[in-house]
């Protein structure tokens, strides 16, 4: 196989991973928290409420009510910061039309095939130029881009070629298996989200009553540690 051939395949694939992960994870995930998000939302909420209490009431044992609340608190603390972080995800859409978009992908595809560190003697921090154009869709920066001067190629062999195209290849079809790309079929199936949904209002309402009774449980035993105090 030429040399020339191998690079354009290798520079294919590496627009494949480039934009699975700068346009297509981020579209797909955004999708998937518009149907799912606020429902699974709550019920992660409560489970980390239902652990804490049960934390709480271990607690209880060694420690005051006041004591063992806040100490229960400041144990679970990091992990109810990292929810919120989560409900706060905010995913930028490229909304465009398919003419515009081919043109920002064929774009962006001569920037990898020129200017790539991976095929070219070009930093690292200036490509990111290019992808971040390709991230905003913003095709007069990346017509800029191109018009920076053409580094040398990095020598490679026909083999290290295809070592570097199976690579990419196993990369690629790593990030397909993850979420939320395995959740692509789903959300075009109307039955499959109905599932999803009254699932996740089962467990939801599941959890309610397991953090009713724990509720109860530590109302009852903190009754019974102050009048033993």
């Amino acid at each position: 196989m030429e040399k020339n051939y191998l690079k354009f395949l290798v520079s294919e694939l590496i627009f494949v991973r480039e934009d699975t992960l700068i346009n297509l994870i981020p579209k797909t995930e955004k999708k998937y928290r518009e149907i799912f998000g606020d429902l699974e939302n709550y019920v992660d909420t409560l489970n980390l409420n239902i652990r804490k209490l049960r934390r709480n009431l271990k607690l209880l044992d060694k420690f005051s009510p006041d004591l063992a609340k806040k100490k229960a608190e400041e144990e679970f603390e990091r992990d109810f910061e990292e929810l919120r972080e989560d409900e706060n995800f905010d995913s930028q859409s490229r909304d465009l039309d398919e003419d515009k978009l081919r043109e920002v992908e064929d774009l962006f595809r001569q920037a990898i095939f020129y200017y790539s560190p991976k095929l070219n003697d070009f930093s690292i921090e200036e490509f990111d130029q290019a992808r971040e154009a390709f991230k905003k869709a913003d095709k007069e920066g990346l017509e800029e881009f191109l018009k920076k001067d053409k580094p040398r190629e990095l020598e490679m062999t026909n083999e290290q070629l295809e070592i570097m195209r199976e690579d990419l290849e196993i990369e690629t079809s790593i990030l397909f298996e993850r979420f939320p790309l395995n959740q692509l079929d789903m959300l075009e199936d109307k039955e499959a989200i109905d599932f999803n949904l009254n699932r996740l209002k089962n467990v939801y309402e599941e959890y309610q009553e397991i953090y009713g009774s724990l509720g109860e449980e530590l109302n009852i035993k903190i009754a019974k540690k102050e009048t033993t105090s």
